[in-house]
């Protein structure tokens, strides 16, 4: 195989609909594990995310919250973590405000805790479908003890195109991810599932070019088209698509591509923060 590292976007990649990982796709990567390394790059959470490093094995450590976090489920602890700035992170949620979107703060990768002012019938649906606790605080921004690692924001896509504009506006040193239709993320400077991977590309001494890069969403291009195989799901964005190396209706189809006859992009590993 021609590759060394295989990296999974979770959900509308790795997962069916109902959060499950398909019989075909969990034998995909049982057959490639042999032969290559797998990890993860996920905005999810540590505690969202635990119980998918758990079933799947995987030792390598994962890309978790969009790149801000490099986790070692190993050690069990973080190899690189970002914050984002206390008072930026006041400013965000203040940015928000005004709008019908229901936000969310992530506090420590250690902390499962989702705080929020009020468990709104969106964020209730949310917290069952990642199987995460909450705790509500009314006063978000006055809450905040420390820099968080995230902020998300669940609203109708109309809402939150207005959101992310707002939130460029005002803090263009940050972050802002569309991560769904109805998320938008904020996240520290610099932060990425691309950055991330690449992070962890240089730790284990891997070249982008031997990696093979897995995603459906528009926060998954900086690592989609700096790997030596970028691969899109169908239902993934156009954009998404036209900049990926393969496109896939399942995640198994992969191993078409996976031939030594296959060319590669020579691309050495590179990443800002290290």
């Amino acid at each position: 195989m021609p590759y060394r590292l295989f990296a999974f976007d979770l959900d509308g990649t790795l997962l069916a609909p109902d959060g499950t990982i398909p019989p075909g796709t969990r034998a995909f990567l049982t057959e490639i594990r042999t032969q290559a390394r797998i990890t993860l790059a996920t905005g999810r959470s540590l505690a969202s995310a635990q119980r998918y490093i758990r079933d799947l094995a995987i030792t390598d450590p994962v890309v978790l919250y969009h790149g801000a976090v490099v986790w070692d489920p190993v050690a069990r602890e973080p190899l690189l973590e970002r914050r984002i700035p206390h008072e930026d992170a006041r400013r965000a949620i203040a940015a928000l405000a005004p709008l019908p979107v229901h936000v969310q703060a992530y506090a420590a990768v250690d902390d499962p805790t989702v705080y929020v002012a009020q468990v709104t019938p969106p964020i209730a649906e949310f917290l069952a479908k990642e199987r995460l606790p909450a705790a509500e605080v009314h006063d978000l921004g006055t809450f905040l003890p420390r820099s968080p690692v995230k902020l998300l924001a669940i609203g109708e896509p109309e809402i939150l195109t207005t959101a992310e504009e707002t939130l460029r506006e005002a803090l263009p040193e940050l972050t802002v991810v569309r991560s769904e239709r109805t998320y938008v993320e904020v996240l520290p400077p610099g932060t990425s599932k691309g950055e991330g991977l690449g992070w962890l590309c240089a730790h284990l001494g891997i070249g982008w070019e031997d990696v093979v890069a897995v995603g459906d969403q528009m926060s998954d291009l900086t690592m989609i088209e700096r790997a030596g195989l970028g691969v899109a799901m169908a239902h993934a964005p156009t954009p998404l698509r036209e900049r990926a190396g393969l496109v896939v209706d399942r995640v198994e189809e992969i191993r078409h591509a996976l031939g030594p006859a296959k060319e590669r992009r020579g691309v050495q590993c590179r990443s800002s923060s290290g």
